[in-house]
């Protein structure tokens, strides 16, 4: 699970979760009910502490990263696809991550927010001080080449919810095999 590290690790996980033998973990790092956590994948607390709730996905190449001093807290049935990178000091609920997007430590975000392929979540607010971060409200969709940001109207959300609840009833029954 952790490759060799000058940080002491610590994992405390449910005994529902699935963690790939190749992942790295690092640091002290907390996993919820039903979480899954693919090969290659990395959760590093190099600062403080990871909290990630119940139902979370964590796929290949995807990186979760905490630097800072307080507890990094990432709420339930949030999805990190591959290779995505997330500094944020909080992430709520049922959050989607898609391919190769980023966001940074200068934002916390919300429930139900979509990063698009390949974005990037920066602070938009320039006159936030040193150490403050910007919250992404609920629904924002991250999208296209310049990052824009929008409101989704939450048209379909239970298709997607029932989407993802499938998604991970497939992982938890072919990702032990």
């Amino acid at each position: 699970m952790s490759r060799g590290s000058s940080i002491s690790t610590k994992i405390t996980a449910h005994s529902t979760a699935l963690i790939a033998q190749d992942s790295d973990l690092r640091g002290d790092i907390t996993l919820g009910p039903g979480c899954i956590v693919h090969p290659k994948a990395a959760i590093l607390a190099l600062g403080g502490p990871i909290v990630i709730g119940a139902d979370c996905v964590v796929e290949e190449t995807a990186v979760i990263v905490n630097r800072g001093n307080t507890v990094m807290r990432i709420g339930k049935e949030n999805h990190f696809m591959i290779g995505c990178r997330v500094e944020s000091p909080s992430v709520g609920d049922h959050n989607a991550f898609q391919p190769r997007s980023r966001a940074s430590s200068a934002v916390a975000i919300s429930s139900h927010c979509t990063l698009g392929a390949g974005t990037i979540l920066l602070a938009l607010d320039p006159t936030l001080p040193p150490g403050q971060v910007e919250t992404i409200p609920p629904y924002t969709v991250v999208y296209g080449a310049e990052s824009e940001r929008r409101i989704w109207d939450a048209s379909c959300e239970a298709t997607e919810m029932g989407l993802r609840a499938n998604q991970v009833s497939y992982l938890r029954e072919v990702l032990p095999k």
